[in-house]
């Protein structure tokens, strides 16, 4: 009995494919993280024209969401912890009284730290703001309108991850990439 080994060819087309389904599914993926994000980004970027009201912030609490301290290999430590801002205010469309939370439209429940830090400071109680509210239903309001930080920043790694995978899929299309070692192509 002979046991018969894969030609060099057929064993470069194998790892070529391999290479090009990497590169698709980043792509893929890359392509739904961008879309997720440019839907939020589209969403928040039309409470820009929403009619605005004259609000009154009722409560303004950064919480703080601490880990721990950590410890580096080098021995230093630093204190892990990230901020989230929760804002109550209360605004009035038409005679009617509302109480609103919303901080940014379209944030999937992900703010940034520094962001929350500066909204803190920027919305004390008792301090008035603008708010944005729908005009087809107002009792969905925001104290910051316009697209969120974290909706902008998804579309920017949506964008990376499906720039990758176009770019491993060019070089595999030019017979360049190779996922598990071996050389170039010329």
């Amino acid at each position: 009995m002979t046991e018969t080994t894969p030609k060099r060819g057929s064993r470069r087309r194998a790892q070529a494919q391999g290479s090009a389904r990497f590169g698709a599914f980043l792509a893929v993926v890359g392509a739904a993280i961008f879309m997720l994000g440019a839907w939020g980004v589209a969403q928040g970027a039309r409470t820009w024209s929403w009619p605005r009201a004259d609000a009154t912030i009722v409560t303004s609490d950064l919480r703080v969401f601490d880990a721990g301290e950590r410890r580096l290999a080098n021995g230093d430590s630093y204190r892990d912890q990230w901020y989230s801002f929760a804002v109550h205010y209360v605004y009035e469309v038409n005679g009617i009284e509302y109480v609103g939370g919303g901080v940014e439209p379209y944030d999937f429940g992900m703010q940034n730290s520094a962001g929350a830090r500066k909204m803190k400071n920027r919305h004390p109680v008792g301090s008035t703001a603008k708010v944005a509210y729908s005009p087809d239903d107002p009792k969905i309001a925001y104290i910051e309108p316009g697209p969120s930080s974290f909706a902008m920043i998804l579309t920017a790694i949506g964008a990376i991850i499906g720039l990758v995978g176009l770019w491993v899929n060019g070089l595999v299309m030019r017979g360049r990439g190779r996922m598990h070692g071996g050389k170039p192509a010329p």
